[in-house]
């Protein structure tokens, strides 16, 4: 399997790009947005997911592990395929999506092509709880407050947005990962 690609950019088609390493052309398929970035006879490198399939060896190129790890992801949803994945992370940033489906913003998701309303509620569903178990993972501070505003600013929330939510949380005695849901359940209702 192939996890790491580096060569120079050969051709630019629809979705893919040509990326020539030593003497071998692989077509890498990328997000439209790293693809409008990329310029013929650059040197570029990419993290790969290697796609196989009955008919098909694919190769998805992302510019950073974040990006492929979100994308592992998203393919990991019932209805949701590799394709699909590359047109979600074309419609924003990894944490502005990933701020969309904690949120439970589904709307966000039906902006891709092919992906319909029930499969962006399976999206929100299926994601939510694993992106909220990463960021009380991720956080380590010393005070449960702190570690749920640093969860809100790593969706995307302003520091003082979160601050301010946190005023409003029950003062229970809860996990962090119950705090950052009780959170964005406040957010929510707004």
């Amino acid at each position: 399997m192939i996890a790491y690609l580096k060569g120079k950019i050969s051709q630019k088609l629809t979705k893919s790009a040509i990326i020539l390493s030593g003497d071998i052309g692989y077509e890498v398929f990328l997000s439209l947005k790293n693809l409008e970035a990329l310029n013929i006879d650059e040197e570029k490198e990419f993290v790969i997911h290697s796609y196989i399939k009955e008919d098909a060896f694919d190769l998805y190129g992302f510019v950073s592990l974040e990006e492929l790890d979100f994308f592992k992801k998203l393919i990991s949803v019932s209805g949701v395929g590799p394709k699909s994945a590359l047109n979600v992370l074309a419609l924003a940033n990894v944490e502005e999506l990933k701020r969309a489906i904690t949120s439970g913003d589904y709307a966000v998701l039906q902006q891709v092509s092919g992906i319909g309303k029930k499969t962006a509620e399976r999206l929100v569903v299926e994601l939510k709880e694993k992106f909220i178990t990463d960021l009380s993972d991720a956080v380590i501070a010393s005070d449960d407050g702190k570690q749920v505003i640093e969860a809100l600013v790593s969706l995307g929330y302003k520091q003082i947005e979160a601050q301010e939510i946190i005023k409003h949380l029950p003062e229970e005695e809860a996990d962090l990962a119950t705090k950052i849901k009780q959170a964005l359940q406040f957010i929510n209702k707004k």
